[in-house]
């Protein structure tokens, strides 16, 4: 006895189904390619593994400032730091770990100096686990970003016919429109007492 009003059916309709999405496949051109000898074009968004940016002198941007290690989820970048006595650093190691990368992103994005970029080449793989540690950066000075100039201060000069106001009062968290407002009800306060 069945428990659910079906029909019985005498045809095959799966097998057809299925057979019709194989020859749909087998007359369809090929989609793969000859690795070794013909390369894929990767678009230039493509995420790879992690490495430092160069300026065209040589010289990298990476101050030391470890935001990179510590915004990296897998725990995957290193980074060994000197400090002399004259605050310069020096960076001993910049390890990667690509073994466990993920190539999120995570550490070019926070990088506040802009010294590291996602790769392109996608060639990651080997047989040998030592060599999917890279040390980036070796004995290597940090870059010292170069400070901006102070302002220049204008004071009047003291035979200038031009007046400046100095008034001692901390500045109010009340904005202009308001002052005025309320400096216009204090005035017509005093006048009316």
């Amino acid at each position: 006895m069945r428990m659910f009003n079906e029909k019985k059916r005498w045809f095959p309709v799966g097998l057809f189904l299925s057979m019709r999405i194989a020859f749909k496949n087998l007359f369809r051109p090929a989609i793969t390619i000859r690795y070794p000898h013909v390369r894929a074009h990767i678009p230039e968004r493509a995420r790879w593994a992690l490495e430092i940016k160069y300026a065209k002198d040589g010289t990298h941007r990476c101050t030391a400032c470890k935001i990179c290690e510590k915004e990296c989820p897998n725990y995957l970048i290193d980074i060994d730091v000197e400090t002399s006595p004259d605050r310069s650093k020096t960076i001993k190691h910049w390890l990667y770990r690509r073994g466990g990368c993920m190539m999120c992103g995570l550490c070019v994005e926070v990088c506040p100096f802009d010294a590291i970029k996602m790769g392109h080449s996608y060639e990651l793989a080997h047989s040998n686990p030592d060599l999917l540690e890279y040390d980036l950066l070796t004995d290597t000075p940090a870059y010292k970003r170069p400070r901006p100039a102070p302002r220049a201060v204008v004071k009047p000069e003291a035979g200038s016919s031009t007046k400046t106001a100095v008034t001692t009062e901390p500045a109010s968290p009340v904005s202009s429109e308001a002052g005025v407002a309320i400096g216009q009800v204090q005035q017509k306060e005093a006048g009316n007492a």
